[in-house]
C-alpha cells in the first residue's frame, strides 16, 4: 500500500514517464544502429564474396580454355577469406572444393559437406544466406562457366557470417548494458532533479495541511508558515504556485485578523455604549422612583424635571452620535457638491462662541473665499466636533484658532489651541470610539463620552480627507487636509 501511494505521487510518475521515454528512445536508437551495423558488415561480406567468386570463376575459365580440364587443388590459387569456401560442380557432381579454416589453413570439402552445400538453394549471380550444420550462417553466391562439349560448371562461393553475428551480438549486449545503465542513472538523477523542482509543492502541501488544522472560525489567527523560496527555481511553475499560496495566506490572515479586530471593536463598542447609555437612564429612573415615592415641593420637582430633561438630551445626543457612526460604517458614501469652506468656518465658530463664551476664538482665513468639493453637512459636523472638542477639554480663557491654508494640491483646515495639550501615550488611540483623555477638570465644561473625534475620523475617511494631530505642553493642533478637485483653484492667501 505504501509503495502504491508513493507511485501515485507526481514525482514518482514523472520519473517513471521520463525514464520510460528515455528507455524507449534508447531502444529505438539501438535497434536502428544494430540494423545499420549488420547491413554494413553484410555489405562488406558481399563485396568480399563477389571478389572471391569472380577470382575463382576466372581461374576455372582460364584453365578450361588452356587445358580443357579443371585445375588440380594444388594448382588452384585460393582467394577465399577465412571461414569461407568454394565448390566447383560439373552438373551436380562436385569436382573441386576448398575450405579456408579459421587457423588460415586450406582443406578440400568433405563429401558430406559438398552434399550439404549442393542441397541448399542458391541462384546464379545472386546472394543467399544459408545455414550449414556445425558451421552456422553463410552468405553464398554462384556463377557458371561453359566448358568443352557443352559441359556447364558452377562455381559456388561462401563467406561465413559467424564473425558478423558475433560482432552484432556483442554490440547488442553492450548497447543493452549501456542503455540500462543510462536509464538507471537518468532515473536516479532525474528523481533528485524533479524532487528539487517540485520541492516547493511539498512545502505547499505541508503549509496547506497546517492551515487546515488551524481553527479559523473565530478569534485571532496565529501567523501561518510560508513556503520558502529557492533562488534556483525562481520563475518555475512550482515557484509560482508557492508564491501564490504565500500571497493567499497573507490575504487570508489579514482578512481574518481584520474580522477579529472588527469583532473585538464591536464588542467594546456595545459594552461602552451600554455603559454610557446606562448612566443617563439610571439618573432618569432614579429621579422618577424618588419623586414617585416621596412628596416634593414645586421647586424640587422643577429641578428634578430639569435634570431628567438634561439626561434625556444627553442620551439623545449619544444615540445620534452612535447612529451617525453606524451609518458611516454601513455606507461611507458622501455627497459631492461645491462647499464654501470659509462660510462654514465662520458660521461654525459663531455658533461655538455662544456655547463656550469663556474661550477666546480666533479665525484666520484667506482674503478670497475658499471652496472645495465635498459634503457640506459632513464638513460642518467634522469642524463642529473639532471646535467642540477644544471647548470641552481646555480650561476657560484658552485661545482657540481656526485657520484655512489653501495650497496648489489641497486645502488645510486647522483647529489649534494653547491648552495643556494631550499626553503622547493618548495620541495613538485618540480617534478611537469612547476614548476619553482624563476626566472633567476644573474650568472645563463637562466630560464627554469619547465619540466626537471618532466621528471626525469616520467623516474624514468617508470623504477622502486626512486628519492629523500634533500636541505638546504648549497646546494641540488638529489638521484636516482636503484634496483639491480639478477646476476648483482658489486664490492663494496673502502671507
Amino acid at each position: 500500500m505504501r509503495a502504491e501511494r508513493k507511485m501515485r505521487t507526481t514525482r514518482a510518475r514523472l520519473v517513471v514517464v521520463v525514464s520510460g521515454l528515455l528507455l524507449a528512445a534508447l531502444v529505438v536508437l539501438g535497434a536502428i544502429s544494430i540494423i545499420i551495423l549488420r547491413q554494413n558488415l553484410v555489405s562488406q561480406a558481399e563485396t568480399t564474396l563477389y571478389l572471391s567468386n569472380e577470382s575463382a570463376r576466372n581461374q576455372v575459365e582460364a584453365t578450361l580454355e588452356r587445358t580443357g580440364a579443371l585445375p588440380a587443388f594444388d594448382d588452384f590459387s585460393i582467394v577465399v577469406p577465412p571461414d569461407g569456401f568454394f565448390l566447383v560442380l560439373e552438373g551436380d557432381t562436385p569436382r573441386l572444393s576448398a575450405f579456408f579454416t579459421r587457423d588460415y589453413s586450406y582443406r578440400p570439402l568433405s563429401a558430406a559437406e559438398a552434399r550439404e552445400l549442393r542441397s541448399r538453394p542458391f541462384a546464379l549471380d545472386d546472394t543467399r544466406t544459408i545455414r550449414l550444420r556445425d558451421y552456422g550462417s553463410y552468405l553464398v553466391t554462384a556463377s557458371s562457366v561453359e566448358g568443352a562439349e557443352g559441359v556447364t560448371y558452377t562455381v559456388l562461393n561462401g563467406v561465413g557470417l559467424t564473425d558478423t553475428d558475433a560482432v552484432v551480438t556483442t554490440y547488442v549486449l553492450w548497447i543493452t548494458a549501456v542503455g540500462l545503465a543510462v536509464a538507471v542513472l537518468a532515473a536516479t538523477f532525474g528523481y533528485r532533479l524533479i524532487a528539487r523542482e517540485l520541492d516547493p509543492l511539498e512545502h505547499v502541501t505541508q503549509i496547506a495541511q497546517q492551515v487546515t488544522s488551524t481553527p479559523l472560525s473565530s478569534g485571532e489567527v496565529a501567523p501561518q508558515g510560508r513556503v520558502p523560496r529557492d533562488p534556483r527555481l525562481r520563475g518555475s511553475e512550482a515557484d509560482q504556485v508557492a508564491m501564490a499560496l504565500n500571497r493567499l495566506l497573507e490575504h487570508v490572515e489579514s482578512s481574518l485578523n481584520a474580522r477579529h479586530r472588527a469583532e473585538e471593536s464591536m464588542r467594546r463598542f456595545i459594552a461602552e455604549a451600554s455603559h454610557e447609555l446606562r448612566n443617563p437612564l439610571a439618573s432618569i429612573r432614579g429621579y422618577a422612583d424618588f419623586y414617585s415615592q416621596s412628596p416634593a415641593d414645586r421647586a424640587e420637582m422643577a429641578n428634578a424635571l430639569g435634570r431628567v430633561g438634561a439626561e434625556a438630551r444627553r442620551m439623545s445626543a449619544l444615540v445620534d452620535d452612535l447612529l451617525l457612526l453606524a451609518r458611516l460604517d454601513a455606507d461611507p458614501q458622501v455627497k459631492e457638491e461645491e462647499v464654501d469652506l470659509s462660510q462654514v468656518v465662520l458660521e461654525t465658530v459663531s455658533d461655538t462662541r455662544f456655547a463656550f463664551p469663556a474661550h477666546s476664538w480666533r479665525i484666520a482665513l484667506p482674503d478670497d473665499a475658499v471652496t472645495v468639493t465635498g459634503d457640506e453637512d459632513a464638513i460642518r459636523q467634522l469642524l463642529l466636533n473639532l471646535v467642540g472638542n477644544a471647548g470641552h477639554h481646555t480650561p476657560d480663557g484658552t485661545e482657540v484658532r481656526i485657520s484655512i491654508t489653501s495650497g496648489d494640491d489641497d486645502v488645510v483646515l486647522a483647529v489649534e489651541d494653547d491648552g495643556p495639550g494631550i499626553s503622547a501615550e493618548a495620541i495613538p488611540t485618540l480617534f478611537d470610539r469612547f476614548t476619553q483623555v482624563g476626566g472633567e477638570t476644573a474650568g472645563t465644561r463637562s466630560s464627554t463620552v469619547g465619540l466626537g473625534l471618532a466621528i471626525v475620523r469616520a467623516l474624514a475617511t468617508a470623504s477622502g480627507y486626512e486628519v492629523a494631530v500634533d500636541s505638546d505642553a504648549r497646546g494641540t493642533r488638529f489638521t484636516v487636509t482636503i484634496p483639491r478637485r480639478a477646476g476648483h483653484a482658489e486664490s492663494q492667501p496673502e502671507p
